[in-house]
């Protein structure tokens, strides 16, 4: 789950296909639903600005209990439609080629 559109494409790009975009840094209630009832696995990669930090913290404590929940972080003042393909797979698979914390 990441902010935005171009966000969005720039993931899918790099091979991850289950990528949706919150179209900012908040989720509403319909999104919420939306999503539980589809995954039972969510990994938040939301901007690495103070903002996007912040965002994910509150949606984890929002979603904790509800699913699977992973929190990546992206480079300090980066967003992920910034990243390069080898960055987004060592971001999300790490060394261990499962989703990162």
């Amino acid at each position: 789950m990441v902010e935005g559109f171009f966000d969005c494409l720039r993931v899918h790009q790099a091979g991850f296909r289950n990528v949706v975009a919150l179209m900012g840094a908040s989720l509403s209630e319909v999104q919420e639903q939306l999503l539980l009832v589809r995954f039972q696995q969510l990994v938040l990669m939301l901007d690495g600005d103070e903002a996007g930090r912040r965002a994910s913290q509150h949606l984890a404590a929002r979603l904790w209990g509800k699913v699977s929940l992973s929190i990546v972080r992206v480079p300090s003042g980066r967003q992920p439609d910034q990243l390069s393909t080898e960055e987004i797979e060592w971001i999300l698979c790490g060394a261990s080629g499962a989703p990162g914390v």
